[in-house]
């Protein structure tokens, strides 16, 4: 029988992974988007991560493919009812499981924004490059004596409990599914959602996206923040009310945000054209939004991208 054919969806894999690959079948390097969906016809399994939407029209391309495997937690890039019509298996990384347990890389990412915004970082740097000198202006806020509101209190967020320890600020958290005794223990404060939001000075937000969380921070729970407050956001932008936010950062409502990531996110960037918040962050200097940079570290991605090739290799060898 010959061996499969793996198509991979992103430019770099790493040597550890394409090597787990190589072992059960012949690896097609990306090559751009153009080749990539022009040598879908090939492939009986595709690699790929955020950065490429499988999409029906592309799937159709791919008439012998059997197996998915993408080295993230969710799969909002992929056509699932598509998927599901014609059998072809999902393999991806639960969340929680497997790398992401020893991968620190959003954790940090969320801290990094906290401590850019309330620092004015990313201003102060624009000022330079326009060869102005204001430290006066830019000179911010220290983190020490503060209150960081944790929305979700799983992996990511005892992270960045952690953290927040270690910079001498107080830590609160909520999260219906951890018991209150296991977040004390944790050196947490464990309190309701509103008390959280009326104490905070950071409100940092680490819950799974899931129907249940689709706009849980929205127009009345902005309004229990302090004026002074900041949101920093690292999870998922649908979790959000992006319409509430920009009003509140407008009014005046809260101090600031910066977010990871935006509601109804595009491989290819087009969901920045006309967005509110972007143009919103055009102007002001109280909202940093990112590309969804929390997990794309090198060494994040070479640790997913091992997991889960790995994954697809005995995958293969099982369905051969």
């Amino acid at each position: 029988m010959s061996r499969p054919t793996i198509l991979l969806g992103e430019p770099d894999v790493a040597p550890a992974a394409r090597a787990a690959l190589e072992r059960v079948g012949e690896v097609v390097d990306f090559g751009g988007r153009a080749d990539f969906a022009q040598r879908l016809p090939l492939a009986d399994a595709i690699v790929v991560g955020l950065e490429l939407r499988l999409d029906a029209h592309l799937l159709a391309r791919a008439e012998r493919l059997r197996a998915i495997a993408t080295r993230t937690s969710q799969l909002r890039h992929l056509d699932l009812t598509e998927v599901e019509r014609r059998g072809i298996a999902v393999l991806s990384i639960e969340p929680g499981a497997g790398p992401l347990r020893e991968t620190t890389s959003t954790a940090e990412a969320a801290f990094a924004l906290l401590l850019g915004l309330l620092r004015n970082l990313p201003w102060a740097f624009d000022a330079i490059k326009a060869e102005r000198w204001e430290r006066v202006r830019y000179g911010g806020h220290e983190l020490r004596g503060r209150t960081i509101g944790l929305v979700g209190f799983g992996r990511l967020g005892r992270m960045v409990a952690g953290y927040a320890t270690s910079f001498g600020m107080r830590v609160l958290a909520h999260d219906p599914y951890v018991a209150a005794a296991e977040i004390a223990a944790a050196g947490a404060e464990p309190v309701t959602l509103d008390a959280l939001l009326g104490d905070s000075d950071v409100v940092s937000i680490h819950c799974t996206w899931s129907d249940e969380t689709r706009g849980l921070i929205g127009a009345r729970e902005l309004g229990l923040m302090r004026p002074t407050a900041v949101l920093v956001n690292t999870a998922r932008g649908e979790i959000t009310d992006e319409a509430a936010l920009l009003d509140a950062l407008e009014r005046g409502a809260i101090a600031g945000a910066a977010v990871d990531t935006l509601a109804d996110e595009r491989p290819d960037g087009s969901h920045l054209v006309g967005n509110p918040l972007v143009g919103y962050a055009r102007e002001h200097e109280n909202l940093i939004v990112l590309p969804h940079l929390g997990g794309a570290t090198v060494e994040a991605t070479a640790r997913t991208q091992l997991f889960i090739c790995e994954r697809l290799a005995a995958w293969l060898e099982e369905h051969a």
